[in-house]
């Protein structure tokens, strides 16, 4: 609770380690401008021939719209979490295509390891760490 950067003002997370500290890091950096935990099927991305893909983080920065994955070190090289990662990547590719031609913000994938993010770390350095080109 307290959330003020936050699209909601409440939110759960599925990882104390990982998700609740990104949402600190998010809260605390002057670099974003809003974020959201998505509700499932909000973004209806599929994988593997129709399972549903529900981003961690939505992230808004003055240019940039992140999709944001967290996943621990023991998850990496999972096939469902590659195959979600990819997805993901997909996605912000035709997002950032249509925000091009109608005036929208770019968007890019950030697949992020959990004991990655520290409670001193910046939004920004993560992005530019763990983004997808």
């Amino acid at each position: 609770t307290g959330i003020k950067k936050g699209v909601f003002s409440s939110a759960k997370f599925d990882s104390k380690d990982g998700e609740l500290t990104l949402a600190r890091v998010l809260e605390n950096d002057s670099d974003v401008q809003n974020w959201l935990r998505p509700h499932p099927q909000e973004f209806n991305i599929t994988y593997n021939h129709g399972r549903s893909y529900e981003p961690d983080f939505v992230v808004e920065t003055e240019d940039i719209i992140y999709l944001v994955e967290v996943k621990g070190e023991d998850k990496l090289h999972d096939l469902d979490v590659i195959a979600k990662k990819e997805r993901g990547i997909q996605y912000c590719a035709v997002a950032s295509r249509w925000g091009k031609a109608n005036g929208y913000k770019e968007w890019h994938y950030l697949f992020i390891p959990a004991g990655q993010i520290l409670p001193n770390s910046s939004f920004a350095q993560l992005a530019e760490r763990f983004k997808e080109l």
